[in-house]
Parts: structure tokens; C-alpha cells; sequence
């Protein structure tokens, strides 16, 4: 075995531990100000607070369309000669932001006063998250773990710091949206000012590859897109036919299961830009570390499960009080869905790795079509309890699509090719996790 490999396996576990540490210390305090804002908005405000971050969350995904994993793709395996394709992602982000802007303002046009701005708000808000993501995928493809986590660290302290100090003051919603913009355009403006110093963001002499980047990026896109309607989508129905009370139920649940989405992600931040670069080499190592990282993920989430099974009628009251008590069956089937969905995370990134983003276009569009179907059927005789369901469902599908397409072996396909770029050193190749 070449010597390197156990060098690149221990930055990857490192890197694992860095990502992980601050998804704790992020999420945490985002959940801090959840709970809080559940108490002091009520259960109607808390509902609309979260259908706003919903409906932000799904349409802001039309300014990224798969640009910032993209380029963690492509600095991973092409370093510094990526820089051409670093600025062509950002200036096509900045143009297909001003549509999710007017989008986000005529969604939010049909309510009412301070109701209206502070939807508009929260979606400017995580709008203006992408861009901070984007910068920290251009770190994360370097594998500079450690400045993407501190990037997006700041700003979830920011955020639960800021909201904080506005709810125990008294306000309400609009304070709420309007701080937290604030909070996360603080640390765009930071996470911009390290791009630029460290030389992405400079004029070069190299092309810009708009079309090599527009044809690798648009499936990538439209499958992320999907995904990000996908997991939006419960709490947009819930509030079409039920209305905020039950998006209130279901989001208590959801909030306490998304931060276990932090051993997945932190895995998959140090393992991905590895398979990326170790395909072209050793695709034989590169696959074994993809089972290998599946496998454990598969472990974690089954944890996961039987401790919300076992916990939530504890933790549910203790968390959000009595008024909540609806979320304590809609989070123990949550705390199942994590088991293939953990799994998934590691068998999408490995297809991405590959080039092949474009299934999971087709994937996540099944997903979808069988969620929405099964929600709109569940949902006036389960209540919240209905979109819960046919998630589990819907991870299913995905993991048999992923385990289909991961058995026929394929091709790996050209990456966004820049002027300077360089062929990955197979001696760096990852052989284990």
C-alpha cells in the first residue's frame, strides 16, 4: 500500500472531526433559538416562521442549481486552475438571484403587513445563506475544513444570538426575519473578503467555462432542487391543507431530527472532495471508501432511530410543552426515515463524484412525485403524522435507485476542464476510511 494513503485517511478523519464539532456547536445554537421562538411566538407565528424558512429554503435553490458542488468538485480535483470556474459559478449565482428575488416577493405578496415582510425577510435570508455556502465550498473542495466550518459556524451563532436578544426583548416575527438577515449578511460579507484574499476571486487571463459549467451543472442542479423540495415539501402541504398548527407539529419533530443530518454532512464534507479526487486514480480504493462510509452511516442512523423511538415521549414535552404533544408519534417515525437516508447521503456524493449527477435528477423526481402523492392522501387522516410516513417511504425508494445504478459500473465522466488544470496524483488516492 503506498505510504500516503494512511497520511490522506487521518486528514480525512480530521477533517470528519473539525466539520462535526462545529455542526454540534451550530446546530445547537439554532436549536437553542427554535425552542425559544416555539414559547414566545406561538404555536400560530411559529408555524408561519417555518414555512417562511420552508418556502426561502426551496426557492433559493434556483441561484444555485448545483454551482457550489460543482465547484467543490472541481477545486478538489484541479486546485488553484479552478479558479476561472470558481468566478464563472459566482457571476451566473448573482444573475439567477435576481429572479429568486422578485420570485420570493410575489410568494410573499399574498399576505398581509408585517406577515408579508417577514417572509420576504426570512427568504432574503436564506438566500443570502447560499452565497456563504458557496464560499465555503470553494474551501471544502481545497479541504480546508476548518475555515468552512467557521464560516458557517459564525453565522449560525449570529443568527441564534441576534434572534435571541430580539424574542427576549419582546419582539416577534418581522424582528426575528429581520435579524437574522442581518446576522447572515454580516458573514457573507467576512466569508467574501477570505475568498478574495486568498486569490479566487481575481481577474485571470484562462477563459471562464460557461458552457462545460452550465452542461455539468444544470443536472446537478435540478436533482438538488428536487431534493430541497423534497424536504420542504411536508411543511408546504401541512400548511395548504391543514394550515400552521399543524406545520407547527410537524416542524417540532423535524427540527429535533435535522440536526442529526450533522454525522452524515460532516462525514460526507471529508470524504467527498477524496472520492472526487481518488476516482481518476484508484477507482478501486475510491469505492471501497464509499461502501465503507455507507456501511457506518448506516450504523449511526439505526442509533439515531431507536434513540428517538425510545425518547421522544420524554423529550417532546420537556422541549416545547404539552401544546406539542401531536410531534411525539410524527418524530419516532422521523427517527426511522434517518436510517436510509443516512445511507443515501454517502451513495448520492459517490454518483456526484462520478459525473453522474444526472440521475439523480430522475431519483429525486420519483422521490418527490411519491411524496407529494402519499402526503396529500395522509394528511387528512394522519395529520402531521402523514408526510412523516411517506418520507420513510420515499428514502426507500431512493436507497434501491442508488443501490441500482451503483451496481452496473461506469465510466467516470470528464470533469470542467480549465487551461491549467493538473491530473490527479494517484499516489494520493484514498484506499480506507
Amino acid at each position: 500500500m503506498i505510504p500516503t494513503f494512511a497520511r490522506l485517511n487521518s486528514r480525512i478523519g480530521r477533517n470528519a472531526a473539525v466539520k462535526l464539532g462545529s455542526e454540534v456547536a451550530g446546530r445547537a445554537a439554532s436549536l437553542a433559538l427554535l425552542l425559544l421562538a416555539a414559547r414566545r411566538l406561538g404555536a400560530s407565528a411559529f408555524g408561519l416562521y417555518n414555512y417562511g424558512i420552508a418556502l426561502g429554503f426551496v426557492v433559493t435553490q434556483l441561484a444555485d442549481l448545483g454551482l457550489q458542488m460543482l465547484v467543490a468538485r472541481e477545486v478538489a480535483r484541479q486546485g488553484k486552475a479552478a479558479q476561472p470556474l470558481v468566478r464563472a459559478a459566482l457571476q451566473l449565482k448573482m444573475l439567477l438571484s435576481l429572479g429568486v428575488v422578485l420570485l420570493l416577493g410575489w410568494l410573499a405578496a399574498g399576505y398581509d403587513g408585517s406577515i408579508r415582510l417577514a417572509l420576504f425577510g426570512l427568504g432574503l435570508m436564506m438566500l443570502a445563506q447560499t452565497y456563504l455556502e458557496f464560499a465555503a465550498y470553494v474551501f471544502r473542495g481545497q479541504q480546508r475544513l476548518v475555515v468552512e466550518a467557521r464560516l458557517l459556524t459564525a453565522a449560525r451563532l449570529a443568527i441564534a444570538v441576534t434572534g435571541g436578544l430580539v424574542l427576549l426583548f419582546g419582539g416577534g416575527l418581522l424582528a426575528l426575519a429581520l435579524s437574522s438577515l442581518l446576522a447572515v449578511s454580516v458573514t457573507v460579507a467576512w466569508a467574501f473578503a477570505q475568498l478574495y484574499r486568498a486569490g479566487w476571486l481575481a481577474e485571470g487571463r484562462a477563459p471562464v467555462p460557461y458552457g462545460p459549467l452550465l452542461r455539468q451543472a444544470l443536472p446537478l442542479g435540478l436533482a438538488i432542487f428536487l431534493s430541497i423540495a423534497y424536504t420542504r415539501l411536508a411543511v408546504l402541504l401541512l400548511q395548504s391543507r391543514g394550515g400552521e398548527l399543524l406545520v407547527a407539529q410537524f416542524s417540532a419533530a423535524q427540527r429535533l431530527v435535522e440536526p442529526g443530518q450533522i454525522l452524515p454532512a460532516s462525514l460526507l464534507a471529508a470524504v467527498f472532495p477524496a472520492y472526487a479526487y481518488a476516482l481518476p486514480a484508484d477507482p478501486t480504493g475510491a469505492r471501497r471508501l464509499a461502501w465503507r462510509a455507507a456501511l457506518l452511516l448506516a450504523g449511526i442512523g439505526l442509533m439515531v432511530a431507536l434513540g428517538f423511538l425510545l425518547l421522544a415521549p420524554w423529550l417532546v414535552p420537556l422541549l416545547y410543552g404539552s401544546a406539542y404533544g401531536d410531534a411525539i408519534p410524527v418524530l419516532q417515525l422521523l427517527g426511522f426515515s434517518t436510517i436510509p437516508a443516512f445511507v443515501n447521503y454517502s451513495l448520492t456524493h459517490y454518483l456526484i463524484a462520478q459525473g453522474r449527477q444526472a440521475l439523480l435528477g430522475y431519483f429525486m423526481g420519483a422521490m418527490l412525485v411519491l411524496h407529494a402523492g402519499l402526503s396529500w392522501l395522509l394528511i387528512p387522516r394522519l395529520g402531521a403524522g402523514g408526510p412523516a410516513v411517506s418520507i420513510l417511504v420515499a428514502e426507500m425508494l431512493l436507497l434501491i435507485c442508488c443501490l441500482g445504478a451503483l451496481r452496473r459500473t461506469a465510466p467516470l465522466v470528464d470533469h470542467v476542464k480549465t487551461p491549467d488544470a493538473a491530473e490527479p496524483d494517484p499516489a494520493r488516492a484514498p484506499a480506507a476510511l
